[in-house]
């Protein structure tokens, strides 16, 4: 059964990328024929190799003779990973199944569309699907899935905190490499399980991908606090600067001057993209100093607070010392009672 509108051939155009994306299938024993594909080959043997070429139609030139039938498999799990951190986790001796060729002339910006579709063709096909790449714990979200699932499951997931531990610590910290180690780890323990088909491609990402996450690590290595506590505000009168899309958002801006980042909002009847900014700290103990950043593109500090603040105490000290000044007045003109008075006593005269 072929489903045309599903064509995930589609949805790797969409994802616009420019250099290849390397393919890694387990079991190793692939029956793709050439070893660089084009889109819609390469879309028909990844949905083949996870149980999902109903979706798919089938190119049968780029299949080998396969001399067994029946593989037993009951599970599946696709994982994504940028070029940089599939050097790290996989190796420089571990070869691809194929190479996705290119099609276009722009950057990959994630695989979450493929992902997402291939997320949505399990739903239809497998009795247990998970999408691990929102979770916190994506390593133990994924083994936690498969040792509890019952009956065919399948999970996917981008391994987002990779990239994410690799801006914000470093290539050489404890963080990131011990993160490299439980992916390495859990894609050992599925490749040697025959009941799991396992599918992994890796890409390089966009210049402004990258960017972003800098601007995001940079922000957190000033912050104690992730971002999403610091209360957002978005700029007065951003109707007559929304912008049409988050892409031209974070290009107009800069990303926001690293100090926010763009939202969707509704006014007056339409949907557009302005920065909401963010607080910013900086300094380490009882120094700690905080910012808070309006404008177009998060470029001016925001000093309504402060001198709110400043005005505030300064009209109160005044009123408490007019206030002061006048109940002494006031007290200075009221004459002595007449128990106080005949208590006064005359000095004696000789």
């Amino acid at each position: 059964m072929y489903h045309p509108a599903l064509s995930l051939a589609a949805v790797f155009l969409s994802a616009r990328f420019c250099r290849a994306i390397d393919v890694y299938l387990y079991p190793h024993s692939s029956p793709v024929r050439h070893s660089i594909l084009s889109v819609d080959d390469a879309s028909a043997a990844l949905a083949s190799h996870l149980g999902l070429e109903a979706f798919e139609p089938v190119h049968e030139d780029m299949y080998v003779e396969q001399t067994f039938v029946g593989h037993g498999w009951s599970d599946a799990l696709l994982l994504s990973l940028e070029d940089e951190d599939a050097w790290e986790v996989l190796g420089s001796s571990e070869k691809p199944s194929f190479i996705l060729q290119n099609p276009s002339s722009s950057h990959v910006e994630s695989l979450s569309s493929v992902i997402s579709t291939f997320i949505h063709r399990a739903g239809h096909v497998y009795s247990s699907v998970l999408d691990a790449t929102s979770s916190h714990e994506q390593i133990q979200s994924l083994e936690a899935f498969f040792s509890r699932a019952g009956g065919p499951s399948f999970a996917a997931a981008e391994l987002t905190m990779l990239p994410e531990l690799r801006q914000i610590y470093g290539t050489s910290s404890e963080q990131y490499e011990s993160a490299v180690r439980q992916v390495r780890q859990l894609i050992e323990r599925v490749s040697a399980d025959n009941r799991i088909r396992l599918a992994v491609l890796t890409y390089f990402p966009s210049p402004s991908s990258t960017f972003h996450r800098r601007s995001l690590a940079a922000r957190q290595s000033q912050s104690p606090l992730p971002p999403d506590h610091l209360p957002p505000s978005i700029p007065n009168g951003a109707v007559s600067t929304c912008f049409e899309s988050a892409d031209t958002c974070t290009n107009s801006t800069n990303l926001c001057s690293g100090r926010g980042e763009c939202v969707a909002v509704s006014k007056t009847g339409r949907t557009c993209y302005v920065c909401a900014c963010s607080a910013t700290k900086t300094g380490t103990g009882n120094k700690i100093k905080t910012d808070y950043w309006v404008g177009e593109s998060c470029e001016r500090k925001d000093i309504s607070g402060p001198f709110v603040l400043l005005s505030g105490s300064v009209i109160a000290i005044v009123l408490l010392i007019a206030g002061s000044i006048s109940l002494l007045y006031g007290v200075g003109q009221v004459e002595l009672p007449s128990v106080l008075v005949g208590g006064v006593v005359n000095g004696k005269k000789d």
